[in-house]
């Protein structure tokens, strides 16, 4: 039995026995899990793969598939705040493997519903009760990492949502294979299997999108249910050996409940830079997959001799990639520069990037593209929890990242609808890609107002608590 979850149960615990639970290194399992639910959590970003073949089999324009997916984000998003709630009071473990159940239900149920007459049925049941899933097993992983790495909080928050952006990775390849239709033969168990695990390629034929929902939907909630074991919240008074809350960086905040965080300016100019840099990002990520296609006409990066690992240099695989790293190395920067300019840095970059794929033509550049929007797009959710944490505590984060978190839900609506509609009147991205750079540059000047609210709020702190000390 882990030692750090019996002394939590030990009222008589003192701090010095409290402080050395962590020297048994079992902080880190915290990390594994939350890589195990997040990154199947994360094939949301993937959805992509399921937009043609919807739109082939029912004749659905791209703007009736874009809203499943802003669906699910804004029904993510909302959830949080109760579900954050939940792990504040109960733990991270039965409320991530509440998700884990909710999110396979999805998948099952829309298997059996989903038809040509009733786009509705995707609605309810891969955005709805798809999105309260992963809204429920989201906001678990990185509020224990928080609790458990006060020291390290921007790295470690950053790998544990790395596997929410390395989810859409491991799953696009292989579901893009699976989702084809069967051509007159079935697949084994075990030819499903090698192709799910990406180490063979199907002979043309998949298993249909109905078949790959119900596989999916097992898979999804086993897993999550996995590494759900193995979180948990660290002993009240815990501190790591060697750290001491004295240490943190000058002004962080002191703790705050949700009702008195969000009556902060600073907390509503952290919701509208969360709301300007994520929407451009999902604008460009629901569509990815088709929009890269254009551009590449039908060719692969992959040279042949890969195989079937070629599917790790496609655009979808190399976007997810890099939102996987984005969220370490920006988390990492942000412990060094602090959030607000590790935000204005990356905003900024990414607003050019969107400027430039405007005349993307070549190879090289669509891989190139699909790098830096992915390392960009993926800081987001390393530095927002982190910044949350900093300026009001982590004794109530759960709930208060949630309240936080809804800012992705607006961010889901906009940039998938906006973007699909867009791409319907036009029959092309440029508008997309301008819109969404010039929410990036927004972005940036948010976080320059993020950034002096912060030391507003730091010295009116020090003040108070040097009034008290008196």
């Amino acid at each position: 039995m882990n030692h750090a979850a019996t002394l939590s149960t030990m009222p008589g615990s003192t701090r010095t026995e409290v402080r050395a639970v962590q020297g048994n290194g079992g902080r880190w399992s915290v990390v594994v899990g939350a890589l195990i639910v997040q990154a199947i959590l994360g094939t949301v970003y993937a959805f992509s793969v399921f937009v043609r073949p919807l739109e082939t089999e029912f004749g659905w324009s791209r703007a009736t598939t874009q809203w499943a997916f802003s669906i699910a984000l804004a029904t993510f998003a909302i959830v949080m705040i109760p579900a954050g709630r939940l792990q504040d009071r109960y733990g991270p473990r039965t409320v991530a493997s509440i998700g884990g159940i909710l999110l396979g239900t999805s998948f099952l149920l829309g298997a059996l519903l989903v038809d040509a007459s009733r786009p509705w049925a995707l609605y309810l049941t891969y955005g709805v009760i798809g999105g309260a899933g992963i809204g429920f097993g989201y906001v678990c992983p990185i509020a224990a990492a928080v609790k458990w790495f006060p020291d390290k909080k921007g790295l470690v928050t950053g790998l544990a949502v790395a596997g929410f952006g390395a989810g859409a990775l491991f799953f696009a390849g292989p579901a893009s294979w699976l989702l084809l239709p069967p051509n007159g033969q079935s697949l084994s168990l075990y030819e499903i299997l090698l192709v799910g695990l990406g180490v063979a390629a199907s002979d043309g034929g998949g298993i249909g999108w109905r078949t790959f929902f119900v596989l999916h939907g097992i898979v999804a909630a086993v897993v999550v249910m996995l590494g759900a074991m193995l979180l948990r919240n660290p002993p009240a008074g815990w501190t790591p050996v060697g750290w001491t809350p004295a240490q943190q960086k000058a002004g962080a905040g002191a703790s705050m409940d949700w009702p008195a965080m969000l009556n902060t300016p600073l907390a509503c100019m952290l919701w509208l830079t969360f709301i300007f840099g994520a929407t451009s990002g999902l604008m460009a990520i629901g569509q990815w997959t088709p929009m890269m296609a254009g551009v590449l006409k039908g060719r692969t990066f992959a040279p042949e001799w890969m195989g079937t690992f070629g599917r790790f240099i496609e655009p979808v695989a190399v976007l997810a990639i890099f939102n996987a790293l984005g969220r370490i190395f920006w988390g990492k920067v942000s412990d060094v520069i602090d959030r607000p300019r590790a935000m204005m840095m990356m905003f900024l970059a990414q607003g050019m990037a969107f400027m430039i794929l405007v005349s993307v033509q070549s190879h090289t550049a669509v891989f190139v593209a699909s790098a830096w929007v992915g390392l960009n797009f993926g800081g987001i959710f390393a530095l927002f929890p982190s910044a949350t944490s900093d300026y009001f505590g982590a004794k109530h984060f759960g709930v208060n990242y949630g309240w936080i978190f809804t800012a992705y839900g607006v961010a889901g609506i906009l940039g998938p609808v906006v973007g699909g509609v867009l791409f319907d009147v036009t029959k092309q991205y440029v508008m997309a890609f301008v819109f969404a750079g010039i929410l990036c540059f927004v972005a940036a000047g948010c976080a320059v107002v993020v950034w002096g609210l912060a030391r507003v709020q730091a010295q009116a702190q020090l003040a108070e608590g040097a009034k008290a000390a008196a």
